[in-house]
């Protein structure tokens, strides 16, 4: 898709320097335009190749364009800037007690919902007891099950969730259980508020196919939905009582094309923002010389090869790092993602605050590979050119998801990688749901899948060795004494500050005993007509920031 589109663009980028002479003056009035005042109205319109289902409800959120959809219309009592820092959204202030167990949230003043009624404290109460109803069964009960009472009010023991108090109309207090480090995170952004005079008379059980609720959403945020058509796409207007102030764009429009056609719409500018793949460099250039920039950033993300720690040919440490030293992570990078991300030594990005120093890179080295592996007892014969264990040729079975071209290329080149050391992996080709299957019940030697980090740096879902299927990620059943307790240690810190440190040891930690092989992390890539003004693909998403921007240089329709 990304090629054809770079033979539109180099086509109209000859037929405009014909015109022009040359492209210099063009740059000189961009140049210009950058220095112009903010213009209010425009519209923005994003590709988007996938249909939205029209689930306007952040309590029954699905990763896609919903998802999007439901953090423009709905905020949290909290927010998070792009140095992922926790900062006053609809709460102006909270304080935290002495015991660490109560958060206490002063709730802003003056802030409306889309239909004009006023945000109270009243609200916040009601969405904590929506998502603890025993009826409920959707993504938010992660984040509220550790709150006090939780238990019993699920159960239906009790008619009140004993830690969501309403103190008086702006203020409101959240106890859990026990001491929970992530509880400014879940409770304050995680956590979006939903209003209680629109949900207070629905079933929390079947309203997902109220279509007239879930289709007509009202929050408080900075944009409203104005139409949604299924196979069309979303149009968000700007809420022009947004109490952070009007959006600077009258419209943002999500709008639905197929991946035939994306291409020429973008260089047809009728659309502003898409989504791309791993581009060639010379494909950025023809991106830029027909006025498109393109923002790039690594996401808080990592692609890993999973070992079965229970099997013993995996469980010696000094195997995994072998792995690590034999797999050229740099040709993956280069080739695979075209050089659009990074190698990753750690589940930490060097973009995130809990990235440590000191990691050992583990660059591509198979003499020192083979080395690791003969001083673990294994046997490397070179007139077969095949490494032993146990006095058999070495082999495993490495399954990843079918149908991916990208992944297909990285596991061919892990496959040589591993040859080149006298290793045989037998590549299994799966569809995604049938691999998980065989990975949550134990059933591989070896798989390649990615996974994403919390914001707030908690690794216990990947790591902590009593969260394996069906409690948590641990997929590879890795168990370490001491990753275990600074886990524990950092859940219970409330501050990145506090927990940095505590958060760098478990990277380093994690980078020494390599309970996954860490292959890399990827980057999101935005091409952006550079009209659009004030963009930044930045974390924790660009949309977040659509607020501020801007239309220049084009008529306002």
């Amino acid at each position: 898709m990304r090629r054809k589109l770079c033979k539109i663009l180099a086509a109209v980028t000859v037929i405009s320097l014909v015109f022009t002479g040359c492209g210099n003056k063009n740059q000189a009035n961009v140049k210009k335009s950058e220095k112009q005042e903010i213009k209010k109205g425009g519209v923005v319109k994003e590709a988007i190749t996938s249909a939205p289902e029209g689930i306007f409800m952040p309590a029954f959120f699905t990763f896609n364009d919903d998802a999007k959809v439901n953090l423009m219309i709905y905020e949290g009592l909290l927010g998070l800037d792009e140095k992922m820092e926790l900062k006053p959204r609809l709460a102006e202030s909270y304080k935290v007690s002495d015991d660490k167990k109560t958060v206490t949230f002063k709730i802003r003043k003056g802030v409306k919902w889309h239909d004009g009624k006023p945000f109270t404290a009243d609200d916040v109460k009601f969405t904590f007891d929506f998502v603890s109803n025993p009826k409920y069964n959707g993504p938010y009960t992660m984040f509220a099950n550790n709150i006090k009472g939780y238990d019993e009010f699920k159960a239906g023991k009790s008619k009140d969730l004993e830690g969501v108090k309403k103190i008086d109309g702006n203020t409101v207090s959240i106890t859990t259980k026990n001491v929970y480090g992530s509880s400014l995170m879940n409770f304050g952004y995680m956590m979006t508020i939903i209003p209680k005079h629109v949900w207070d008379k629905s079933n929390v059980e079947t309203v997902q196919k109220d279509t007239n609720l879930i289709r007509n959403p009202i929050g408080t945020g900075s944009f409203k939905l104005g139409k949604f058509t299924p196979d069309q796409g979303v149009e968000l207007v700007a809420n022009n009582d947004y109490w952070g102030g009007k959006p600077n764009i009258d419209k943002y429009i999500l709008k639905l094309v197929s991946s035939d056609t994306a291409d020429a719409q973008l260089a047809n500018k009728e659309v502003d923002i898409m989504g791309v793949g791993d581009i060639t460099k010379e494909e950025q250039e023809a991106y830029k010389n027909q006025g498109f920039k393109v923002e790039e950033i690594v996401n808080n993300a990592y692609q890993y090869m999973g070992l079965n720690l229970r099997k013993p040919q995996f469980s010696n440490k000094k195997v995994r790092q072998a792995f690590s030293y034999a797999m050229n992570r740099e040709s993956i990078v280069k080739d695979v993602l075209n050089g659009h991300g990074e190698i990753a030594n750690n589940p930490f990005p060097s973009n995130f605050w809990a990235h440590p120093e000191g990691l050992n890179e583990y660059k591509y080295n198979p003499k020192k590979a083979m080395e690791l592996l003969k001083e673990s007892g294994w046997q490397y014969k070179e007139a077969e050119k095949k490494m032993y264990y146990n006095g058999k040729p070495f082999k495993f079975t490495l399954r990843y998801k079918s149908g991916d071209d990208a992944k297909t290329k990285y596991a061919l080149i892990v496959q040589q990688n591993f040859k080149d050391i006298g290793i045989e992996i037998e590549l299994k080709p799966m569809e995604f749901a049938a691999m998980t299957t065989d990975v949550k019940s134990a059933n591989f030697d070896a798989f390649l899948m990615g996974n994403g980090n919390f914001y707030d740096g908690d690794l216990s879902p990947s790591y902590l060795s009593t969260l394996t299927p069906p409690n948590g990620y641990n997929y590879t059943g890795f168990n370490n004494k001491k990753v275990d307790e600074l886990l524990l240690k950092a859940s219970k810190l409330m501050t990145k500050d506090e927990r940095k440190p505590i958060l760098n040891q478990v990277a380093l930690e994690l980078n020494n005993e390599l309970p996954v092989i860490y292959v890399y992390h990827w980057s999101s890539l935005m091409v952006v007509d550079t009209k659009i003004k004030n963009f930044k693909n930045a974390q924790p998403a660009y949309y977040i920031y659509a607020k501020d921007w801007y239309v220049d240089n084009k008529k306002i329709k």
